[in-house]
């Protein structure tokens, strides 16, 4: 099945692109540790254009994840330095902890990271971080259009050139025109050189 685009247009003026790479994500490797990396739309001013964008997720969410983390964490200590059972058998709180600690290990260095970029996207195309991107929160996404095949999203994206917003919306290809499917008989029918049938008096 083919992956439904996503058309994102100006309304002010007639600019408009279409993508399917509203709202993706990808795998940035640091260190040997894979990071969330989302890929969405956005304005670049160096190529002054639509252009595909990679950014973080915003650091304040990584923050509150480390917070969590670090609570779960602690509490997974006390619990196996209070009970020698627990600590001594079950393997699945052990498990737990270390998965914890990995991906405090893991937000730790998302955070390093989207602090570099100053929490900036950057441009897939020329690599500038003065890029300007649709709203995170906005769900822009191939599932999205199943639902609402007639809605129109504003993405709160300001089209620098006139001034409009940007607005997505479902992008709906043209099908192709069927082509009748003729038998190898009706064929050999066409083929035949038409007989004059005339009366006799």
């Amino acid at each position: 099945m083919e992956k439904p685009l996503t058309q994102v247009h100006c309304n002010r003026c007639e600019y408009s692109t279409t993508t399917d790479k509203v709202n993706g994500w990808r795998v940035f490797l640091y260190n040997g540790l894979e990071l969330p990396l989302r890929r969405t739309l956005g304005w670049c001013k160096q190529c002054e254009a639509l252009v595909t964008a990679e950014e973080f997720r915003d650091i304040n969410l990584i923050i509150k994840e480390m917070g969590e983390l670090v609570r779960q964490v602690s509490a997974l200590e006390k619990t196996l330095k209070t009970n020698y059972w627990q600590r001594l058998l079950n393997r699945k709180l052990r498990r737990v902890r270390r998965r914890s600690v990995e991906n405090l290990l893991t937000l730790g260095a998302e955070l390093d990271v989207a602090r570099q970029r100053a929490n900036q996207a950057k441009c897939v195309c020329c690599g500038s971080l003065d890029v300007a991107v649709i709203n995170s929160s906005l769900n822009i996404i191939g599932q999205f259009w199943q639902h609402n095949k007639d809605s129109e999203v504003a993405t709160g994206l300001t089209h620098p050139q006139c001034g409009g917003e940007f607005i997505a919306r479902h992008y709906l290809k043209e099908k192709p025109e069927s082509i009748s499917k003729t038998s190898p008989e009706e064929l050999l029918d066409n083929n035949k050189p038409e007989q004059n049938h005339q009366s006799v008096a």
